[in-house]
């Protein structure tokens, strides 16, 4: 990993923005200030944050090295340069990370993780990307989707570890009412294993994440194409242990400084994602 000491900048200042946590504060910083990260961590030298990388382009593995890469990654890299401290990417699989956080693993957990109300029941997140949901079906096959009652009769394969099964759900109970077949919707372990009910016909559409999409679509010479309206926005969220107020506000005013410089939206454009970018603010999903 890469060691990361560029002095901070304005942080101190933006922590008294609108959208911090309040509340009591982890113990003060190493220089006995309440504004920076918590002297626990700054004593560590670094930032553990909980990844699973296999998400691209969010984070993934890079196929020629193995080594971690993506648009996390990078923003990863870019919160510790702000904050002055190294950033120690944990490994998981990602059905482990929130109890990564919760059990004191990891410091944070950034990993294409859904900002949601249960979540906010155990953690704080600081909302930095906005996911959207694609309903999508072979290129060859996209000309008879041009409305959303082209669902209705139709399978729709879909990961059930994802928001987005119950997003196409509530579509379908909208969409296809009195006097239309009902949408049958495929449950699936991964958003690969959606895919490969398309192609093997099993169903006639799959869903998942726009930019997991892109990625997919680059690789696979335009493959697939997204249909219909885009399912509604979530936020992705940086993921902090409840109560862990200081850290959060730390964290909080470290992205809002990458986004009004305009390197938040320079990551973002080159994995091509921009339509994510958002204002960061504290359990906003």
């Amino acid at each position: 990993m890469r060691v990361l000491k560029v002095v901070v900048l304005g942080v101190a200042a933006m922590l008294g923005l609108a959208g911090c946590v309040s509340g009591t504060t982890d113990s003060a910083s190493a220089d006995g200030s309440a504004t920076g990260l918590p002297s626990v961590i700054t004593a560590s030298g670094s930032l553990r944050i909980g990844v699973s990388p296999d998400f691209p382009p969010m984070e993934y593995k890079a196929p020629d090295t193995q080594r971690t890469i993506g648009l996390d990654v990078e923003l990863q890299d870019a919160l510790g340069e702000v904050l002055g401290i190294r950033i120690e990417r944990v490994e998981s699989p990602f059905d482990q990370l929130i109890n990564s956080s919760r059990t004191g693993r990891v410091d944070l957990v950034m990993s294409g993780l859904s900002d949601t109300r249960v979540r906010q029941e155990t953690s704080d997140f600081v909302d930095y990307f906005m996911s959207r949901g694609r309903i999508y079906t072979l290129a060859t096959k996209a000309g008879a989707f041009t409305k959303a009652t082209d669902i209705c009769g139709k399978t729709i394969a879909v990961s059930a570890k994802t928001d987005y099964y119950n997003q196409v759900k509530d579509l379908a109970d909208r969409t296809c009412t009195t006097g239309l077949p009902s949408v049958n919707i495929l449950p699936t372990d991964s958003g690969a294993a959606a895919r490969l009910q398309i192609e093997q016909g099993r169903a006639d559409l799959a869903a998942q994440g726009a930019e997991n999409l892109i990625y997919i679509n680059q690789k696979e010479q335009g493959k697939y194409q997204a249909v219909l309206d885009p399912l509604p926005a979530s936020p992705f969220g940086i993921m902090v242990k409840k109560g862990g107020t200081q850290l959060t506000n730390a964290v909080l005013a470290a992205m809002r400084q990458l986004v009004a410089s305009g390197r938040d939206q320079q990551i973002l454009d080159k994995y091509g994602v921009g339509y994510g970018a958002t204002k960061p603010v504290v359990n906003g999903g």
